[in-house]
């Protein structure tokens, strides 16, 4: 099996304010843009695009409205990963997200790989190798 690596922060978009934030996370609030970046239909594309890596059916409120937005997900392209309503706060509130994360979609052509399951179970795998140093503390969300 192939070695993953993955940027030093993989997660993206763990606002604060969401339940499956990171209380150290951007304040999604601060985050808010009010007008979109040039490549933002593109970038809202790709993180829909993304392979599932976890699917829940825990529903997924916008932070700042309450709309419904969908059920949580977890999803990948292999290096990055993001929940699933990433998507809805680039489109509906113009976040930014990390500029070397927009590099890496624009080189991926705006199209994320498609993973096979394989591929999933060895990110998951290697994600969860990560998550702990061996004494139990975890590293990542």
């Amino acid at each position: 099996m192939a070695s993953r690596s993955f940027p030093d922060n993989p997660f993206l978009g763990e606002f604060q304010e969401l339940a499956h934030g990171r209380p150290d996370g951007p304040a999604l609030r601060d985050s808010v843009r009010d007008h979109a970046a040039p490549d933002a239909p593109r970038l809202s594309r790709y993180l829909r695009a993304g392979s599932a890596l976890a699917v829940t059916g825990s529903p997924v409120h916008d932070a700042l409205s309450g709309e419904f937005i969908g059920a949580l997900e977890v999803h990948t392209d292999g290096e990055w990963f993001w929940y699933s309503d990433l998507a809805h706060y680039v489109e509906r509130y113009h976040v930014p997200l990390d500029e070397i994360f927009i590099d890496h979609a624009r080189a991926h052509h705006w199209t994320p790989p498609a993973l096979s399951t394989e591929d999933l179970i060895e990110i998951a795998d290697a994600l969860e190798a990560l998550a702990t140093d061996g004494s139990g503390c975890t590293k990542l969300p």
